[in-house]
């Protein structure tokens, strides 16, 4: 355990690990924004799929 411990510390004080956090800072957001987006889009992309596909005489 010390082992992993020591591994992430000296990723994170080395140029290469800031770049490797500042990374994954960057795909936290972006996850966040777009369950965000979907959350509040709702019902509205069902219902717009629904209705392209109605006009192809759908079964």
């Amino acid at each position: 355990m010390r082992a992993v411990a020591e591994m992430l510390r000296n990723l994170v004080r080395q140029e290469e690990g800031a770049s490797l956090v500042e990374y994954g800072f960057i795909l936290l957001l972006m996850v966040v924004v777009s369950i965000v987006v979907i959350a509040n889009l709702g019902e509205y992309p069902a219902a717009a799929f629904e209705s392209v596909d109605g006009g192809f005489g759908g079964p």
